[in-house]
């Protein structure tokens, strides 16, 4: 059972460039933004502008250090803490912090200091960490994937604890990863009782417990979207829920994907010929490969009319928040349709 929240359409920021270069073939180097050709600064800000201009009610950065071209990334809080200073009216937020880059305590402190600088827009997505790459060139330790889950449980409730001190108390915690004695959050969070805190995953044991017991806001990621996995996560949500003693209404469900809005086929085309076939290895050992015949089980694709459909049944399945990247951009006639044509529908 879902709450009846209201239905949001969210701007994924393009942080790094992922076109094909010269001696790479047709392959995209990252399918989140795979016309993007090299990262600008001038380009991400003018698609952050653009989405809050449109109506967005979002817009969302990932927490990694070198994707893409060149491996030329933004660092997601110092990009958010931007954000914040040339926008108005979208909420910013992390899709999603690896826990293990930053002093859980520290984030809290940053967290608060965000909210009330953004005059409480901020939503804090958290996850374990998993690009094991960026662990071994920045020098942290990867562990297994059962105490990162470990040290993400403590971080969150070690957050909550400091957001729910009194101006110029401290809070303290003691645990298996993480310790604090008297760390004061002066001032706290605008928003009641702290920002909205996001987790992101799909393991079911672990990851989705984790959701039931701490989360506002459950994410999925962009390969599970699927109607038939996203009904099955949430009841899975739902009964672990039911385990913890919590009402399963207070948790939102969004889908993070990929949208390709368009009237013209033969853009389309061009775009499905970038983003397929996906071929999945290692964590994904189970699902089928992404190609044109299923393309639309997993993005959000085609005629306002078709994408609308798409959006439909995935709400139905209890989705409320969508989280886009637009596969066109830098063109942006992709998010302009999207919002001119899709949107209003569900408002």
């Amino acid at each position: 059972m879902t709450a009846n929240y209201d239905i949001t359409f969210e701007y994924n920021i393009p942080v790094f460039a992922g076109a094909p270069g010269p001696d790479d073939g047709t392959d995209p180097i990252h399918r989140d933004t795979p016309c993007y050709d090299r990262l600008d600064w001038e380009t991400t800000k003018m698609g952050i502008e653009r989405a809050e201009e449109l109506g967005y009610d979002a817009v969302w950065a990932p927490d990694h250090l070198m994707l893409g071209v060149d491996n030329a990334e933004y660092e997601v809080w110092t990009l958010l803490s931007a954000i914040a200073g040339f926008t108005d009216d979208v909420d910013v937020g992390s899709l999603v912090l690896s826990n293990d880059y930053r002093n859980p305590a520290l984030v809290a402190k940053m967290a608060a200091t965000l909210d009330v600088v953004s005059d409480g827009r901020l939503q804090l997505g958290m996850g374990a960490g998993w690009h094991e790459p960026e662990y071994d060139a920045y020098g942290w330790e990867y562990r297994d994937g059962f105490e990162r889950l470990m040290r993400l449980d403590e971080s969150i409730r070690l957050m909550k604890r400091m957001w729910a001190t009194d101006p110029g108390e401290g809070a303290s915690f003691d645990g298996d990863h993480y310790q604090i004695t008297d760390a004061t959050c002066t001032p706290g969070p605008v928003q009641d009782p702290h920002p909205p805190v996001l987790v992101g995953g799909t393991g079911e044991d672990v990851t989705l417990k984790l959701v039931a017991k701490h989360a506002d806001i459950w994410n999925t990621d962009v390969f599970n979207g699927d109607v038939e996995t996203l009904e099955h996560k949430i009841s899975v949500i739902e009964d672990h829920c039911e385990t913890v003693g919590r009402d399963p209404a207070e948790i939102e469900y969004s889908w993070d994907g990929h949208i390709m809005c368009t009237r013209d086929e033969n853009k389309l085309d061009e775009l499905l010929e970038l983003m397929t076939p996906i071929q999945f290895e290692e964590a994904y050992l189970d699902q089928a490969d992404i190609t044109r015949v299923n393309a639309n089980d997993y993005f959000i694709m085609g005629t306002p009319e078709e994408c609308a459909e798409q959006i439909q049944r995935r709400i139905d399945a209890g989705i409320t928040k969508f989280m886009g990247w637009f596969v066109d951009f830098p063109d942006t006639n992709g998010m302009e349709l999207f919002a001119d044509e899709v949107v209003p529908q569900f408002q």
